[in-house]
């Protein structure tokens, strides 16, 4: 009975796992490729070093290529490396379509549309990225349907679906706050501000604000492409509002922005337009002249137009007339070139997405009743057969849990009442020390019970520090402080902040420890909010680089601070607060 019993196990368990491991994708466990996955992000030049000397005969499995290949294409992605050839991702998306792996086959779609991107296959691209954002917001990755957000927007913009881009911008715009990335933010703002532009006069207003939210933004960040964009669209923007000063200023800055300024020759036409406005006729001559170097029909165009403009102002009409006719057969051109894009493309694009994820959506139920349902079923079963002999083991399991509660609880009300004695026996410390101060300023002593007291009074006061810093050590706002570091190093965020009642607690704490150091410091050099908690913090014993986690602040700001502060002071940039505190 017992041998029939074991074998009806290992059949169940053999049935179990072989249907495990037929429905379940296999991740890639090659080193390189996980060490490469890890560079992806914050060096994507290595990362894209690591896998162009991964040699492809290693791999083991089809987990492993198509993982390979996801990577080579989001490393050729993040080094602006354009790519011709859709082959490699084509054989990514098949892989992860087929094993239903949620977050890779969204990756992987969203760098198939880049690829596309890069071929100048415009509807294609959309489609693929219509179908990564669906798949995306399963997965929870904000960041990814930001970055699909403004791909697919870019593509409504320039196809001329200005309604459709307005709406994408405005979700990522909501991404962007959501992320506290600045520069999706700004990028949102300036597309929606660009878009109530083209709308017309009546919406200048509206662009006017949206693109000077964006420039706000982008200044507090080194990103001179996007404030470049933003100033160039700002000009353009003021110029139609006959606000000539304006626009001269933002095509200026817009121009000193480019890395490349001998060939911006979109940056020298608004230039030159804004010379223009402000009557300032040889300059517009010389930049608008600069720009029709370009190969764009439409920058030309332009050129030519507003060069006509300037002739006829000079009362050269044979030019102005000769230059309008320029414009003219550029304008022709352009339309030309622009008759290739066919809108019907894009809806059609829209439509093969909403197919593809109709069929994944199917696909991927049928892959649940296959490999979740009957496994589960299966596992039901076994559970119930055995229920009764794991039933006294859950009890003592309950028993154990409820048993190291109750210890854990014991620990803290230990904790609580160790605290609280110390903080009694800082009381009696601060009365002892009162009593000896009060003694050592009496005149009824001698020099030498004077000195005696002197050095009892210093110990007492030591004694006392050492006994303030064991309390903060033990108090509630240590062990928060102590939550907080380790949520970030653990997740990179944490869901704690201190309050500001913790943080006068910590000021006080700190100015207790340094026999009231701190309160001086504070007010001879006017410390602000942010200096004061920087000086406390530097006190205790967290290292300066975990600081940034409590003040929600970046490593770099704080160093900056920091370095200030010892700037105002007048003491060396790497001094520390507690030298300081010493002197004074």
């Amino acid at each position: 009975m017992t041998y029939r019993m074991g074998k009806t196990k290992a059949i169940i368990l053999f049935l179990v796992a072989f249907l495990l491991l037929a429905c379940t994708a296999r991740q890639s466990n090659n080193k390189q490729l996980i060490w490469a996955d890890s560079l992806m992000r914050s060096l994507p030049d290595s990362a894209l070093s690591v896998l162009q000397n991964i040699s492809t005969q290693e791999f083991a499995s089809p987990a492993d290529s198509a993982y390979y290949a996801l990577l080579l294409t989001q490393a050729r992605d993040k080094n602006y490396v354009v790519q011709v050839d859709d082959s490699l991702i084509r054989y990514a998306v098949a892989h992860y379509d087929k094993v239903g792996d949620a977050k890779m086959r969204a990756s992987a779609h969203y760098y198939w549309g880049c690829v596309y991107r890069d071929m100048n296959r415009q509807a294609e691209a959309l489609r693929e990225y219509l179908i990564a954002a669906s798949l995306t917001k399963e997965t929870v990755e904000k960041r990814q349907l930001g970055l699909i957000y403004n791909n697919i927007g870019y593509i409504y913009y320039i196809q001329n679906f200005k309604e459709k881009a307005d709406s994408v911008y405005q979700l990522m715009e909501g991404i962007a706050q959501e992320l506290k990335d600045t520069t999706l933010w700004a990028e949102a703002l300036s597309r929606q501000g660009s878009i109530a532009f083209m709308k017309g006069n009546d919406y200048f207003g509206t662009a006017e604000q949206k693109l000077l939210d964006a420039f706000t933004v982008v200044d507090r960040i080194e990103n001179k492409a996007i404030k470049a964009d933003v100033s160039a669209t700002l000009s353009r923007l003021y110029s139609k509002m006959d606000q000539g000063k304006k626009a001269l200023f933002y095509a200026k800055l817009n121009l000193s922005l480019r890395k490349d300024t001998t060939r911006a020759y979109q940056a020298f036409l608004i230039l030159g337009d804004a010379y223009y406005r402000v009557g300032l006729y040889d300059s517009a001559t010389f930049y608008l002249n600069k720009s029709l170097i370009s190969k764009d029909y439409g920058r030309r165009s332009d050129a030519y137009m507003r060069l006509a403009d300037i002739a006829m102002i000079q009362g050269n009409a044979v030019l102005s007339m000769k230059l309008e006719r320029y414009s003219s057969a550029y304008k022709d051109s352009l339309y030309q070139s622009r008759g290739n894009v066919v809108t019907d493309k894009i809806v059609e694009a829209e439509t093969d997405a909403q197919i593809t994820l109709h069929q994944l959506y199917y696909k991927g139920r049928l892959n649940i009743y296959l490999c979740v349902f009957i496994p589960i079923t299966i596992i039901v079963i076994m559970i119930v057969f055995f229920l009764y002999r794991k039933n006294k083991q859950y009890r003592g399991k309950n028993d154990l849990l409820q048993k190291n509660n109750q210890q854990l609880e014991k620990v803290n009300q230990d904790l609580s009442q160790h605290y609280a004695c110390l903080q009694e026996e800082i009381t009696q410390r601060d009365l002892e020390i009162e009593n000896l101060r009060k003694e050592l300023a009496s005149c009824r002593i001698d020099e030498e019970q004077r000195e005696k007291i002197r050095v009892e009074l210093d110990e007492m006061v030591l004694r006392r520090k050492a006994l303030v810093k064991e309390a903060f050590l033990h108090s509630p706002l240590y062990a928060k402080m102590q939550a907080i570091i380790k949520d970030h190093l653990d997740k990179d965020a944490s869901d704690k902040e201190i309050s500001d009642q913790e943080w006068q607690e910590l000021i006080v704490s700190m100015d207790s420890q340094w026999n009231n150091a701190i309160s001086r410091f504070h007010v001879k050099y006017q410390l602000s909010k942010e200096e004061l908690y920087l000086v406390c913090l530097s006190l205790t014993d967290f290292p300066f680089a975990h600081l940034a986690y409590l003040m929600h602040s970046s490593r770099r700001t704080l160093y900056r601070k920091k370095n200030a502060l010892c700037e105002r002071i007048g003491v060396e940039q790497n001094s520390e607060f507690k030298e300081i505190l010493r002197k004074i």
